[in-house]
């Protein structure tokens, strides 16, 4: 154990005691090493003094193309923007149709009026018209468990029950007007019942169904 050490240490003894006395004797051997010394020297020194700037360079070059990407979101809002600017000038004149088809609160005042334009319209008898328990102030929001598919976007909705008696053909041209009033609505059943009586046949509808409102 103690010898094995002494072989390498010799050899590279030997070595370094040529070198040296070819650094004494030959000028173009010193001159090389003085060389190659220096350039180490400038190297390391360049390495420990780049190093920080190469990383600062790195990363301003990584907040450079967040910032572009931030930029090219930024201007695809703008865009955006402008586009939907342009469709609401060029719709001006529908905005309050939509206003009117689905209010911000419960309008059911509204609704009964439409209703009844429609009977007299179609010569239709108005049998009930009932709507459910809803809010008129304060929270509007009434989202009540029901058997039916929420309605879109998961508005608040106003239930309603609407009983008919007319002829016919009558309540189908009514139910036709109901489908396209102006205010919203979803139906949810229809049921049509007629029976004949003394003073000829009656034709009973009754329709259920929602009014949605954004409750804001």
């Amino acid at each position: 154990m103690t010898q094995s050490w002494r072989g390498p240490y010799t050899r590279y003894k030997e070595f370094f005691l040529n070198i040296s006395a070819l650094y004494e004797k030959r000028p173009d051997v010193r001159a090389f090493l003085e060389i190659i010394l220096s350039l180490s020297t400038v190297i390391i020194f360049l390495i420990f003094a780049l190093k920080p700037t190469a990383i600062t360079i790195v990363d301003l070059l990584q907040q450079i193309k967040e910032r572009k990407e931030t930029l090219s979101a930024l201007t695809q809002k703008v865009t955006d923007l402008k586009t939907v600017n342009t469709i609401v000038q060029q719709n001006q004149d529908y905005i309050s149709d939509i206003d009117s088809a689905i209010p911000a609160i419960p309008n059911p005042d509204i609704l009964s009026e439409q209703i009844e334009g429609l009977a007299a319209k179609n010569s239709i008898e108005i049998l009930g018209i009932s709507v459910n328990q809803i809010p008129l102030v304060g929270d509007l929001t009434n989202k009540s468990a029901t058997k039916y598919t929420p309605l879109p976007e998961n508005v608040n909705e106003m239930p309603f029950s609407l009983s008919l008696r007319g002829g016919f053909s009558n309540l189908i041209l009514f139910i036709h007007d109901f489908q396209n009033m102006r205010i919203a609505t979803k139906i949810d059943t229809l049921s049509i019942n007629s029976s004949v009586s003394n003073n000829g046949s009656t034709v009973v509808a009754v329709i259920t169904g929602r009014v949605p409102y954004l409750g804001k």
